[in-house]
């Protein structure tokens, strides 16, 4: 009878170890990390632009921001999926390179002049890009990533209301690594190909007016416990 129990036992733990194994496969990186260990919960991250960023549609459209930052952003993390993130971004200093200043002007009142904010914004950890590491960005309801107005300048402009739907990646720098800042780095060539929970992902394109556009530019990023560490990282 006492070998029965054993038996049974051991079975049991047997059982409940290839469950714990299980679920640990079933976990799908990349995850944050916050001060040495993978991110369980929220923390607050600051985002701050490091020169201009750019809107363009080739020989339509292209708007420079000279400056950038977030507003309520935060990531997110569990054992279970990947890392995950929200908040808004806002941009000042904004000009139209093409068709220029003379033809449109970005905000349709003196005091949002040069301005634009986006809608609510989710984010999450992804494969890719030559760091390995991608944060991928899309709306956070719905499908509009911002929607803005143009007025006409000295001539008549083109555009009066624009918009940008579709998704926008960039690259983590350093990956693997944690540090007090970080960086995400959005290139002129946009990344549409992802690994998402182990699956190859195609991403929509950004558009804005009708046509496929990229957004670039560079943000540093640091959590609002600053100095606290945090990185992203595969397992």
């Amino acid at each position: 009878m006492f070998k029965v129990r054993l038996a049974i036992l051991g079975a049991l733990a047997l059982f409940i170890v290839s469950g714990i194994s299980a679920s640990a496969a079933s976990a799908s990186g990349p995850f944050w990390h916050v001060g040495g260990t993978s991110l369980n919960g929220t923390r607050q991250i600051k985002l701050q632009s490091k020169g201009p960023l750019f809107l363009k549609v080739p020989g339509t459209l292209e708007i420079r921001c000279e400056n950038s930052i977030s507003e309520g952003g935060t990531i997110e993390g569990n054992t279970t999926t990947q890392g995950q993130g929200k908040g808004r971004t806002l941009y000042s200093s904004c000009k139209v390179l093409v068709p220029g200043e003379e033809k449109c002007l970005v905000g349709d009142t003196l005091t949002n002049r040069g301005q634009i904010k986006t809608s609510p914004i989710k984010s999450y950890l992804a494969k890719a890009g030559q760091t390995g590491i991608v944060e991928v960005f899309e709306p956070g309801q719905g499908n509009i990533f911002t929607q803005f107005n143009l007025v006409t300048g000295k001539s008549a402009c083109a555009f009066k209301e624009v918009g940008a739907i579709g998704s926008a990646v960039a690259e983590v720098i350093p990956a693997r690594v944690e540090g007090q800042e970080g960086l995400i780095s959005f290139p002129e060539k946009a990344i549409l190909k992802v690994i998402h929970e182990e699956t190859e992902v195609t991403l929509p394109s950004l558009k804005t007016v009708g046509a496929v556009g990229t957004f670039s530019g560079v943000y540093a990023a640091r959590l609002a416990t600053f100095p606290e560490n945090f990185g992203a990282f595969e397992t």
